[in-house]
Parts: C-alpha cells; sequence; structure tokens
C-alpha cells in the first residue's frame, strides 16, 4: 500500500513538472519583446518626427507595435515587429502645408523681394492639365523598383490621383500620385508573404 501511494504522489510531481516545463518552453517572455523606448528608437532612426501613438497591439499570433508619427511635411503610420523590430506595414501621407510662405518673412525680406514674389504668384497659377500615365508611371518605379500590377486614374477627396500599386521582391506598395503635380501624396507598403 505505501509503495503504491509513493508512486502515485511520484507521478503527479513528474506530471506537474511536466507540464510546468512545457508551458516554459512554448510561452515566450515578455522580455523577448522590444520595450517602447527601444520601439521608438528604432523607428526614429529611420523617420523623423513627433511619436504622436505608440501601442503594443496583438496581429493574430505576433506582437506588434502601432505606431503614428508626424513629420514636418509627412504622417506615418506603421506596425512594427514586437521581436525581431522589422517594419510590417507602413503607411505614409503627405501633410497639407497650412503655413503662409508670405508670413514667415520678415517686413524688409517683402519689400527687398517684391518684384521676385510677383514673379512666383504668376507662375503657382494652379496647374490643370493632368500629368501622362507614363509620367506617373515612371515617378512610382523610380521611388520604388519592381513591376505595376495595378494602375488607374481615380478621385480621392475633391482631387484626381493615380493609384498605382508596385510590386517589388519583397514588398506590394501602394502610391497616390496627385495627377496633376506629379507629387506623391501617400505610400502604403505590406510585405509579401514568402
Amino acid at each position: 500500500m505505501k509503495n503504491k501511494t509513493f508512486y502515485l504522489i511520484l507521478s503527479g510531481v513528474i506530471l506537474i513538472g511536466g507540464i510546468f516545463a512545457i508551458l516554459q518552453f512554448t510561452s515566450s517572455p515578455a522580455s523577448a519583446y522590444l520595450s517602447e523606448e527601444e520601439a521608438k528608437a528604432k523607428v526614429q532612426e529611420q523617420y523623423a518626427g513627433e511619436i504622436k501613438e505608440l501601442e503594443l497591439e496583438e496581429d493574430g499570433n505576433k506582437k506588434v507595435y502601432e505606431i503614428e508619427i508626424e513629420g514636418q511635411d509627412k504622417y506615418y503610420e506603421l506596425h512594427l515587429d514586437a521581436e525581431t523590430g522589422e517594419i510590417l506595414k507602413l503607411e505614409e501621407k503627405k501633410l497639407a502645408n497650412s503655413s503662409n510662405t508670405n508670413s514667415s518673412k520678415s517686413k524688409e525680406e517683402q519689400q527687398n523681394n517684391t518684384s521676385s514674389d510677383n514673379k512666383e504668384e504668376t507662375n503657382s497659377t494652379k496647374q490643370t492639365t493632368l500629368i501622362s500615365y507614363d509620367e506617373a508611371k515612371k515617378i512610382a518605379l523610380e521611388e520604388y523598383n519592381g513591376t505595376i500590377t495595378d494602375f488607374e486614374l481615380d478621385e480621392d477627396d475633391g482631387k484626381s490621383v493615380y493609384e498605382i500599386e508596385v510590386q517589388t521582391k519583397s514588398e506590394e506598395v501602394d502610391l497616390e500620385i496627385d495627377a496633376y503635380t506629379g507629387d506623391i501624396i501617400s505610400i502604403s507598403k505590406d510585405e509579401l508573404d514568402d
């Protein structure tokens, strides 16, 4: 009877120890993730601006930092792998320039440069012709070397834009290009699955 009790207790201890060992090896410890400070540093190495939001989220079976950065003329939304620090998704949007350039000049500069300002004003009349499809494609391929997989002229927020999808070796990039100026309005990147 004593032997049965001994073996029963020993079996229980081994079973509990085995379960504990399995849990230790299968769960990834929190220390394996980048800290918020490390994530900030990693992102600020590549993108200048003020971090507006930084959250650790679960995306499927991965922990991901969702980060929003406001730069001087661009706004970035990105997903950063919390384990590797790799950027999984990036959206880049051009900010509207709300400041008036003349208001930043001193009175003396404005008086000395009145003739050049008048020339600039006549040259900056609103462009009414669309850039060609070929020009838009060239702009996209200069920014990202790859193959154009989708291309269309669309209207977004009352603006005519070219929506272009470029596939590179490692990612799929969606670009919005202003159809009048050729400026890149936004960029969105997704990594290709292996």
